[in-house]
């Protein structure tokens, strides 16, 4: 993740101002940088998701598996390290991104219910670990396992993703149901790659799902 430094919401040019300034090549990069499934739309993290961001990473229930809620000031730091992330990806989109993070809306609502993102991996370009947020108002009906899916078609279609990797906490039941319904393997010893890039702890499972076999 980039260092968090505090900027303006003004910083972000439109995708009109980006395309005219890019090669027509890499224009349908910024045409498909969002993207949908049958009831949710994933659009990019923007200035207006602060509060979303806060309630997420504010919420006791939200943070369970992963570590204590933060404060309001630590989630605001994370959030401008969210929209920093963003903005080094929409202007520079001949570059693959270290750290991209969409919002997770209803369609039928047009109410934000979580966010989604991907953390590519420095030494191997085409493998990133997902992760996904949902507020609890939104668990229980499916809603993340339908934002992963789509997730996942958009790495191999737009972001050209051999791998994802998913790490969460072993009491994490419900990430586990999702990444095993999925097709997400966990790695044998015997593996080639077995062991790279893997620090997870005793407390913590990796599954990994290889895109080139989930297109078969």
């Amino acid at each position: 993740m980039p260092d968090n430094e505090p900027f303006s919401s003004k910083q972000l040019p439109s995708r009109e101002q980006l395309s005219s300034e890019l090669p027509s090549r890499l224009t349908h990069y910024l045409a498909d940088h969002g993207f949908a499934s049958q009831r949710l739309t994933m659009r990019p993290i923007d200035e207006s998701d602060k509060a979303l961001y806060r309630r997420l990473y504010c919420d006791e229930r939200v943070m369970r598996h992963i570590c204590q809620p933060f404060t309001h000031a630590e989630a605001d730091k994370a959030f401008e390290t969210s929209i920093k992330a963003t903005l080094k990806a929409l202007q520079h989109p001949d570059t693959p991104p270290s750290y991209m993070l969409w919002v997770i809306v209803e369609k039928a609502s047009g109410h934000t219910t979580g966010v989604i993102g991907l953390n590519w991996d420095q030494t191997q370009r085409e493998l990133a670990e997902i992760g996904i947020m949902m507020l609890p108002k939104a668990q229980g009906k499916l809603l993340a396992d339908e934002a992963v899916i789509a997730l996942i078609k958009h790495s191999k279609k737009t972001l050209q993703l051999s791998e994802i990797k998913a790490c969460f906490s072993i009491k994490n039941l419900a990430t586990k149901r999702i990444v095993k319904k999925l097709g997400f393997k966990q790695r044998s010893p015997s593996h080639p790659a077995h062991g790279i890039g893997d620090e997870t702890s005793e407390s913590q499972l990796e599954y990994f799902l290889s895109l080139a076999e989930e297109s078969q």
